[in-house]
């Protein structure tokens, strides 16, 4: 397979096209873009309860057809391969958001935000693609990524989801249950989903691990930023909660 829908994992092929400094910042760019238009016309979905499932719904549509396509190519090219196991963290939260936008199922909903946005803008910042915009596994990996993270974004501003300090800490246990699947899972196969793994010589396809003390001791900063991260988002979500619950007291009295 080759040409525009080209495929191949580079790190089985040890083909790598960098990215342009453009081609890098254009996804943070289109981000902070949509954040702002659904921040900024929210009241339009809330208005419209036809517009807004007509929205989700075609929203979802592409989501779909970006999360099958990347398993579908990679099923042509390898088959039946571990290739095709959806294990990264993301490729779980993209499911998981998938069916958060077709059910708006709150039990799912504190999970998809945490590990969706979380998960998401780190791999925006350390994209491992292997593939510029002359290919589509480039849109591919930042649509997905882009939609993974403002979907939970979505429901927090038109459908007043807020985590719970409770559903925040049970998110954050099936993260850690999850983890260690993996890493169970990752040490029986020799795989390296959600890059949890012990083996030091795997360090060479993602040379950023040795930045935080190498295999396997960059797993403890993991989880201490993990921890950082998920506190901090916790907190940024009860203030915005706080902030538009004083809002809408505020109205209420001067109407």
């Amino acid at each position: 397979m080759s040409g525009f829908f080209a495929y191949e994992s580079p790190y089985r092929t040890q083909n790598f096209i960098d990215l342009t400094v453009w081609e890098y910042t254009l996804p943070f760019v289109v981000l902070i873009g949509l954040v702002y238009l659904l921040y900024r016309y929210q009241h339009v979905f809330r208005d419209n309860q036809t517009f807004e499932r007509r929205f989700r719904m075609i929203t979802g549509g592409v989501f779909a057809a970006l999360y099958i396509s990347h398993y579908a190519l990679r099923y042509a090219l390898y088959g039946w391969d571990t290739i095709l196991l959806p294990f990264q963290l993301c490729s779980i939260s993209m499911f998981l958001a998938l069916v958060l936008i077709y059910t708006k199922n709150k039990t799912i909903y504190t999970f998809v935000l945490f590990a969706g946005v979380l998960g998401g803008i780190v791999s925006l910042f350390t994209p491992i693609i292997g593939y510029d915009s002359g290919y589509y596994r480039y849109y591919q990996f930042y649509g997905a990524h882009l939609l993974l993270i403002l979907t939970p974004i979505y429901f927090l501003l038109v459908h007043d989801f807020y985590p719970t300090a409770k559903t925040a800490v049970r998110a954050f246990v099936l993260l850690q249950g999850l983890a260690l699947f993996m890493g169970v899972f990752n040490y029986v196969y020799g795989t390296d989903f959600m890059f949890l793994f012990v083996d030091s010589a795997k360090e060479a396809k993602f040379p950023m691990i040795t930045r935080f003390g190498g295999a396997p001791y960059y797993i403890i900063w993991m989880e201490l930023v993990a921890h950082v991260a998920w506190y901090l988002l916790y907190k940024l979500t009860t203030i915005l909660q706080r902030g538009r619950a004083a809002v809408a007291d505020l109205q209420y009295k001067n109407a």
